[in-house]
């Protein structure tokens, strides 16, 4: 997988998102789309786009957004199928950012197998969103809602347990007069 016909509908934000929050995001669903757009022929690239489709809750209450019909909100972002790390730049690519913020830990190259999408289904990890400028193929501008980065999401512990109460005092030994 990690290696069909492009999605072209866009779901609008939800009116209460905060650009400037952290949110949970849970992933529901991986969809390969085929050869990435990215993929340059002349060079015999073959990797693919992958589609990552989220629900989305705010981190401090974990409720969830809700679109604008009343349904949780489901927010997609892509990347390619590239999983590798440049030990040259020190670039990693976003598949593997997010496998790691997803499983919690790093992850070696041989880890990533065709299971890992299964492995990845239904677990969370929290995020940023951002506003990036693009331009349509005709040249027209907008802005999209991405994902800035995510990390791996731990959940919130449960306080402390309250110390041990002091030992009673030891009865001391009583004085003999002399």
């Amino acid at each position: 997988m990690f290696d069909q016909p492009k999605r072209t509908s866009f779901t609008p934000p939800p009116p209460n998102l905060d650009i400037d929050q952290r949110y949970i995001f849970k992933l529901i669903k991986l969809v390969d789309e085929g050869v990435s757009p990215f993929a340059d022929p002349a060079k015999n690239e073959t990797f693919h786009q992958i589609r990552w489709e989220f629900n989305v809750a705010f981190l401090d209450s974990r409720q969830p957004l809700y679109g604008e019909d009343g349904a949780p909100w489901l927010f997609t972002d892509t990347s390619t199928s590239k999983t590798g790390k440049n030990p040259k730049n020190g670039m990693v690519a976003k598949s593997r950012l997010w496998i790691e913020a997803f499983l919690g830990h790093s992850v070696e190259q041989d880890e990533i197998t065709s299971d890992t999408p299964n492995q990845l289904l239904n677990k969370y990890a929290t995020g940023l969103f951002e506003l990036a400028d693009r331009e349509s193929a005709d040249g027209t501008k907008y802005q999209r809602l991405q994902i800035m980065r995510l990390s791996p999401y731990k959940a919130a512990v449960a306080a402390p347990a309250p110390p041990p109460p002091p030992p009673p005092p030891q009865p001391q030994p009583e004085e003999v007069p002399f």
